[in-house]
């Protein structure tokens, strides 16, 4: 069997239009109305049942479950079923949109910088697929469509919808993301550690203000954080072996309220990513050991608190295997490249971290159309040809299982 021949011409344009209807409309973290609203929509134009019950803001749909879906027998015991779990994440990023394309984000400071609009209307066309076949008898599988909310926010929502049992009767898990580094056209794919792991820091230092002209009566929150954040980089080069694939990044310090007062408070929050958990340990210990420190020297006090908010994702290799056969019937072997492994993360490592899984690249660069250009960027853009691909892969990866 082959997606193909369950894919007509009008979802294909059905998929761009549930993309930009869904890209005019961004919304952010677990505040998803609108978005589940269309996702809701067209499984129920379809027949496919769903739950909401995972997280706020998520819709998970069933298909060849059979009228007992939300009572599936967990994959530990007996009866169950092979079952694999197809994901898109749903949520935009606090981005003003800079694009040159005529369905731009109608809602000022937030845009669909990262490819989930397109992640979520390929999943909704692959479960249209899915449905026809299971209709005609030919899935030997059940399938579980996630569709998930806040993949952005520190508290990512692919944990706690695994904390709640999303994956309890999923064998497998897949899900894609879209690279501008890859040609439209090529999927990529890699084996075992191929994203870091993400860890959020919040820091808060606390002192006394003061007038600009009398230091000396002040405890200068801000000098504090200036001394953690010119220390915290120094431990990060010589504290740490160059040989472990690590980053720390200080993405904003805010303080003060005015060019002749000494701040009493500042606000720092930091980035790190990791591929070694004994690494990621240090990291932590050192933030807060030198926040405390740098604080305490200038007479205040640092309030420390992280979130891990994902794991190493790890691909397993039956399910790579997997994916990549389904790939080859889609682009052919030729069209199929190992990825580079990246600092980046992804909160897909919430299901990788308790169901075997495989994370696959699709490409949607394009030069001539200029959808080269890195995610989270303002002027994002993605190659709309790549998406019907996308599809493809999903329903060709449900129809192999």
């Amino acid at each position: 069997m082959n997606a193909k021949d369950f894919i007509t011409k009008q979802d294909a344009i059905d998929l761009i239009a549930i993309r930009r209807e869904i890209h005019m409309h961004p919304e952010l973290g677990r505040e998803l109305p609108n978005t589940c609203a269309i996702v809701k929509r067209e499984l129920d134009k379809i027949g496919v049942p769903y739950t909401e019950k995972y997280c706020a803001s998520s819709v998970v749909g069933y298909i060849n479950y059979g009228d007992d879906y939300e009572n599936a027998p967990s994959v530990d015991e007996d009866g169950h079923v092979f079952t694999i779990a197809l994901r898109a994440d749903m949520d935009a990023l606090p981005i003003f949109e800079e694009t040159p394309v005529e369905f731009k984000s109608l809602y000022r400071g937030k845009m669909h910088a990262c490819g989930h609009d397109a992640h979520t209307a390929m999943l909704i066309i692959a479960a249209r697929a899915l449905k026809k076949a299971s209709d005609e008898g030919k899935l030997k599988a059940r399938l579980k469509l996630l569709f998930q909310p806040n993949e952005e926010g520190e508290d990512e929502g692919a944990i706690e919808m695994v904390r709640n049992g999303c994956l309890n009767d999923v064998d497998y898990v897949y899900g894609q993301h879209v690279q501008p580094s890859i040609e439209t056209g090529k999927i990529g794919y890699n084996y075992g550690p191929v994203m870091a792991s993400c860890h959020v820091h919040n820091i808060t230092f606390k002192g006394k203000s003061a007038h600009s002209t009398a230091p000396e009566d002040a405890h200068d929150a801000l000098a504090m954080a200036l001394k953690a954040a010119n220390d915290i980089y120094m431990m990060e080069a010589r504290e740490i072996s160059p040989f472990e694939k690590h980053v720390v990044s200080i993405c904003y310090l805010h303080s003060g309220t005015a060019h002749n007062i000494i701040p009493d408070t500042a606000e720092m929050k930091i980035n790190v990513r990791t591929y070694n958990d004994d690494v990621d340990d240090f990291i932590t210990g050192r933030i807060k050991e030198i926040s405390e420190h740098s604080a305490a020297e200038l007479g205040g006090t640092a309030e420390v608190t992280d979130v891990l908010s994902a794991y190493v994702l790890t691909n397993d290799k039956t399910a790579v295997d997997n994916g990549c056969k389904a790939a080859v019937n889609i682009v052919g072997k030729e069209n199929l490249s190992e990825f580079q492994v990246k600092l980046s993360s992804e909160d897909f490592s919430g299901y990788t971290k308790v169901r075997p899984g495989a994370f696959l690249r699709l490409g949607t660069g394009n030069k001539e159309k200029g959808t080269c250009t890195v995610a989270h960027r303002s002027d994002f853009n993605l190659d709309e040809d790549a998406l019907i691909i996308g599809a493809e892969l999903l329903t060709q990866i449900g129809l192999e299982a």
